[in-house]
């Protein structure tokens, strides 16, 4: 029963903050996807924030950034997604693009 209780109580301690730090990370997959489909904008974009937040030269945010941009070549060229892993590249991409989009939209007044 202790054990229990104790597996419970670490995985609440430590479940959190591997979410959080997961979702800061997707700036630089839906980055990479942009630079590697020729998106100044949104590339350009993806880089001032990961600046912003202080991954932008952190390993982890490098190694997802170099994976989305090859990704995001294959995929702007032959408009085609081949597994599950490119498949999240592009959601995170496309959720990316939507929000820019919107806040961006939300604010013309034409």
């Amino acid at each position: 029963m202790r054990m229990k209780w104790f597996s419970l109580i670490f995985f609440a301690a430590f479940s959190s903050p591997a979410i959080a730090v997961e979702k800061n990370y997707r700036i630089c997959t839906a980055g990479g996807y942009f630079a590697g489909a020729d998106d100044k904008f949104l590339s350009g974009l993806a880089t001032h924030l990961a600046q912003k937040r202080n991954i932008l030269n952190d390993p982890i945010c490098g190694a997802l950034w170099r994976n989305a941009h090859k990704i995001g070549a294959i995929v702007s060229k032959t408009g085609k997604i081949h597994d599950e892993a490119e498949g999240n590249v592009v959601h995170d991409a496309t959720e990316f693009s939507g929000k820019v989009y919107e806040v961006v939209g939300s604010k013309i007044n034409f």
